[in-house]
């Protein structure tokens, strides 16, 4: 199967997302404002500039966000976890006052891949994001889903991820309200490193399907 055709199915019911949270392609190609910096693109540190590169995505118009893994805090954990903190997102709401968010992961994570992996001695983990990954993302997939090979176990680590931390964002009261008010709409991206083809969340399908 090409990856034209191919589509990432998951479970249904495991995140509750707001009724109309997602916005669709047409929007971000064909906005009703044009304006500069209107998308923030969170993702993986190992996509380098890759986020901001995409084809059918108007140059200029994105603010990309770099991490491990494209991980964003939960309001518990902002709150919880010493030095962990999610005021740089809504100091860059404050500075461009985003209509889209995209949440971006690609399916050659080599930090989820190591995750998956036993933790090597000595291994420190700055900003708890192992941790934070392993009660979050890799308890519900492993939870919910049975799979036959490391593989499969990963590509829906990854997808699952994506949605993880669109949870994680709605935690948060300004951005909830955002989505509530149609201020701001979420997309969810998975982007396969070789072919840069892009899959996106369809909520109706509960898959990655291509864009």
């Amino acid at each position: 199967m090409s990856l034209v055709d191919r589509k990432f199915s998951l479970q249904r019911g495991l995140h509750r997302f707001p009724l109309h949270a997602f916005g669709s392609v047409e929007e971000l190609m064909y906005p009703a404002e044009v304006r500069e910096r209107d998308t923030l693109i969170v993702a993986c540190a190992e996509l380098g500039s890759a986020p901001d590169d995409i084809s059918f995505h108007t140059p200029n118009r994105s603010v990309v966000l770099q991490h491990l893994a494209g991980s964003i805090p939960s309001k518990n954990e902002s709150e919880s976890i010493d030095g962990l903190t999610f005021d740089d997102v809504e100091a860059l709401f404050d500075m461009y006052d985003f209509r889209h968010v995209i949440v971006c992961g690609h399916l050659y994570c080599g930090v989820i891949e190591n995750w998956l992996r036993p933790c090597p001695a000595g291994y420190s983990d700055m900003g708890s994001f192992r941790a934070r990954f392993e009660r979050g993302t890799r308890a519900l997939v492993d939870e919910s889903y049975t799979t036959n090979n490391f593989d499969q176990r990963l590509t829906l680590m990854i997808c699952e991820h994506v949605l993880c931390q669109i949870d994680n964002l709605l935690s948060h009261a300004f951005f909830a309200q955002r989505v509530e008010q149609g201020l701001t709409a979420v997309h969810g991206w998975v982007v396969d490193d070789p072919s840069a083809r892009v899959f996106g969340y369809s909520h109706v399908e509960s898959a990655f399907v291509p864009i």
